[in-house]
C-alpha cells in the first residue's frame, strides 16, 4: 500500500515508543521511514501540520540518544521543506548505528570468550595444584558464560578425568549430552568414568536422564547398554542395545550386550531360599 497520512503518523508513533523503550536503532529507522514516506506523497495542509509537529518531537527525542549524539552532537533540527535531505540523513545515521551495534556485539562476544578461556585455564591450573574445589568454581564460572560453545563441556570433563576426578566430570558430561550428543568423545569419557572409577550407576543415571531430551545417536544407546549390563540391569541393557543396533547394525559392543542380555533374561529365575 502507498504511504498515507495515517501510515506516517503510525510510524512516528512507533518511533516514539521505540525511544521510550531505549531502542535507539529502531527509533531512528522508523523516523527515516516516516521521512521517506512523507516525501513520497502530497498531503493536504490539514494532514501535514500535525505530522510536522510529530517530526519535531521525534527529532528532539532522538537528539538525546547517545548513538545519535555520536554523529550529530548538536541534534537534528527539523527544517520544513528539507524532508528529502532529512530522510537521507536519517537513513545514513541508521546504517552507522547498526554498524556500531554489530561491532559492540562482536566485542562483547570476544570478551565473553576470553572470560571462558581464562576461567578454564585457571581451573586447569588449580586442578594441577590439587585444589578441586576452586577448580570447580572456575569451571562453573566458564559454564555460566556459555552460549554456543558446545565443545566447552567435553573440554572441562576431559580436564577433570585427566586429573583423576572422574565422578566430578559427570556434571559436564551431562550437559555435553544435551548440547552435542553426536560428539563421540562424550561416550569415550563416560566409559572411562564407568570403567576406571566404577561409577557405572552414575553413568547409567546420566544417560537415562538425558534420554528423550534430545535425539541421540546409536553410540548413546550402546553406551547405555554397556552401563546397564555392568549393573545387571538386563532389560534396560537389551532395550538400549536393540535401539543401538536398529540405528547401526555394525556396533560390536551393542551386539555383544544384546546377546548377553537375551541369554540372561531367558534363564529361569532362581527359586526363593
Amino acid at each position: 500500500m502507498p504511504p498515507s497520512a495515517k501510515s506516517i503518523r503510525e510510524d512516528l508513533a512507533r518511533a516514539k515508543a521505540a525511544y521510550a523503550k531505549n531502542d535507539e536503532l529502531r527509533a531512528v529507522q522508523l523516523l527515516a521511514g516516516a521521512f521517506r514516506s512523507f516525501t513520497a506523497v502530497k498531503l493536504a495542509g490539514s494532514d501535514r501540520a500535525p505530522i510536522e509537529s510529530l517530526f519535531r518531537e521525534c527529532l528532539t527525542n532522538i537528539g538525546k540518544l547517545d548513538g545519535v549524539k555520536k554523529y550529530a552532537p548538536s541534534g537534528v533540527p527539523y527544517l520544513k521543506g528539507q524532508e528529502p535531505k532529512l530522510a537521507a540523513f536519517m537513513a545514513s545515521l541508521a546504517k552507522k548505528m547498526e554498524a556500531d551495534l554489530a561491532e559492540e556485539g562482536l566485542e562483547a562476544m570476544r570478551q565473553r570468550k576470553l572470560r571462558i578461556d581464562h576461567a578454564v585455564i585457571k581451573g586447569t591450573k588449580l586442578l594441577a595444584d590439587g585444589n578441586l574445589l576452586e577448580a570447580q568454581r572456575n569451571f562453573r564460572a566458564a559454564v555460566e558464560e556459555y552460549i554456543d560453545e558446545a565443545g566447552l563441556f567435553p573440554l572441562i570433563a576431559g580436564r577433570l578425568i585427566d586429573a583423576g576426578h572422574h565422578k566430578a566430570s559427570l556434571e559436564y558430561l551431562k550437559r555435553a549430552l544435551e548440547e552435542s550428543p553426536d560428539n563421540q568423545r562424550i561416550y569415550d569419557f563416560l566409559l572411562q568414568v564407568g570403567g576406571k572409577a566404577e561409577e557405572w550407576a552414575a553413568v547409567e543415571r546420566v544417560l537415562l536422564d538425558a534420554k528423550g531430551k534430545t535425539s541421540v545417536p546409536a553410540l548413546f544407546d550402546q553406551t547405555l547398554s554397556l552401563a546397564a549390563a555392568r549393573l545387571g540391569h538386563w532389560e534396560v541393557a537389551k532395550a538400549a542395545a536393540a535401539q543401538a543396533l536398529a540405528a547401526d547394525p555394525g556396533l560390536t559392543d551393542a551386539k555383544r550386550v544384546y546377546a548377553a542380555a537375551t541369554q540372561k533374561l531367558a534363564q529361569p529365575a532362581a527359586p526363593p531360599q
